[in-house]
């Protein structure tokens, strides 16, 4: 959904951890774990049928007193970013928006950390996400995530707030140059609290309307690597366990795993501090393939070939393809030219109403791990064709099937040869991100319920327009 980010920073004048037993293979009794919700979005109307858009989104609270934020985990981006009361735009005016004034444990801060100086200057940053755009100033304050079942923490009091630090007056500097020190001893309560941590972050003055109006949720936590960050206090990844929002053995502290559900018998969730071998299939281990280019901050990871139906093609044979995986986006995402070679190789015709099963498949070699994608994980009903067959009097008992991919073209540093593993791999694997080293781990997910089909909602709305 947020495929991939330019970052460029302005600077601008706005006037003891505890060791844990451990239960399982891979997940210590000190991990955190957080509820997911999906939210489907329809995008725009195409040759009869409605591109939808998916992003998971869980709870969690900043300041003190907690204030209450829906935020997408991205694996994409390196920043938690929140709305703020300064933002006005119609985007932030729809959401949540943080009241920095209402946060006796936050402080205004430049990007390495330090307290805004008296003359009010500040550093700030703007973010780049797809078509949309995000300018923020930073904020340190406590970060608290929630399970499902916890209730929140005493929310802040809906008092009058008409700034996140940058207006002036004698009160304000009183409350901007307030030390890193004095923080730390406001924040003291929450330092051992599980699931909370004190970190930097973004506090949006301004957001694009398109796309984040649309957006069920409020913000945004980044989930990349530390060089997608402005600083490793930035990163929940890198920073949450050395303020112990969870805890555990060393070599599983920067390590998380993400379950994405494909029924309402089951719940998404991800889980920091290691994974769950509950979510694997019964026998089967994680699969580890390193990250490659980890001074991009991106999950990346290689792949040494491709197969379509049964055919090994030599897309990848000169060593370059790669593969990023991203919870922010819903496809499977391509270059064209690779589109325009597996596609082909991947359309079908179902004997039944759904595109279901799992020939043909798209084969993804990767390092120590093969993905195998099947019209259950990547194809939906060709509704074009499938009018045309109406229309005609056709009816042979047939569904026209084809792969669902989104073709993206990324530009450097990556390779010409990257796809983007979104929505699809992560339902059909359960999948462990640890950045220590950096590496990313596969083993086939266990579901109450099998999944019946890539879109059987949007088949099923579909099917009632063509009629």
């Amino acid at each position: 959904m947020f495929h991939f980010r330019v970052v460029c920073l302005a600077i601008a004048n706005l006037g003891s951890l505890a060791m844990a037993a451990v239960y399982g293979d891979g997940v210590s009794i000190g991990s955190f774990t957080v509820r997911l919700h999906k939210q489907t979005m329809p995008l725009h109307r195409q040759n009869g049928f409605v591109q939808h858009k998916s992003a998971y989104y869980g709870k969690l609270q900043v300041g003190t007193p907690g204030q209450p934020f829906n935020v997408v985990f991205d694996t994409g981006s390196g920043h938690l970013v929140v709305p703020s009361t300064m933002c006005r735009t119609k985007s932030c005016q729809m959401h949540k928006r943080y009241r920095r004034r209402a946060s006796k444990t936050a402080t205004d801060v430049e990007t390495d950390g330090s307290p805004i100086g008296q003359d009010g200057s500040r550093d700030q940053l703007t973010v780049s996400f797809g078509t949309g755009e995000i300018t923020g100033v930073f904020v340190h304050d406590v970060v608290c995530m929630q399970k499902e079942e916890e209730q929140p923490r005493l929310l802040a009091s809906d008092a009058s707030d008409d700034s996140s630090g940058a207006s002036s007056g004698t009160s304000m500097l009183q409350k901007s140059m307030r030390t890193t020190s004095s923080f730390a001893n406001e924040a003291e309560g929450h330092q051992n609290e599980h699931g909370c941590l004190r970190m930097r972050f973004i506090n949006a003055i301004e957001m694009t309307d398109e796309p984040f109006e649309k957006f069920g949720f409020d913000g945004i936590m980044g989930l990349g690597l530390t060089a997608l960050s402005q600083a490793p206090e930035f990163n929940l990844v890198q920073f949450g366990a050395n303020d112990g929002a969870w805890y555990g053995d060393d070599y599983r502290l920067k390590m998380f795993g993400v379950f994405l559900a494909v029924s309402s018998l089951e719940h998404s969730e991800i889980t920091f501090g290691g994974y769950k071998q509950e979510h694997i299939v019964a026998g089967e281990q994680i699969s580890w393939c390193k990250a490659y280019d980890p001074e991009h901050g991106h999950w990346q990871i290689g792949v040494k070939s491709i197969t379509a139906n049964g055919e090994r093609l030599s897309y990848c044979d000169d060593g370059t393809c790669r593969a990023v995986v991203d919870t922010g986006t819903s496809l499977l995402g391509v270059p064209k030219d690779f589109g325009r070679l597996t596609i082909p190789r991947l359309r079908h015709n179902s004997l039944s109403g759904e595109c279901s099963g799992n020939l043909p498949a798209l084969e993804i070699e990767l390092e120590h791990f093969t993905l195998v994608l099947g019209p259950t994980d990547i194809a939906r009903p060709d509704f074009v064709k499938l009018a045309q067959k109406q229309k005609a009097g056709i009816d042979d008992g047939t569904t026209p099937c084809m792969p669902m991919m989104m073709f993206m073209d990324l530009p450097a540093p990556f390779s010409p040869k990257t796809l983007v593993l979104g929505e699809p791999v992560l339902q059909k694997y359960y999948t462990v991100f640890d950045a220590l080293p950096p590496q990313v781990g596969f083993g086939t997910a266990q579901h109450i319920k099998p999944k019946l089909s890539a879109s059987t909602t949007e088949h099923n709305v579909n099917q009632q327009q063509l009629r």
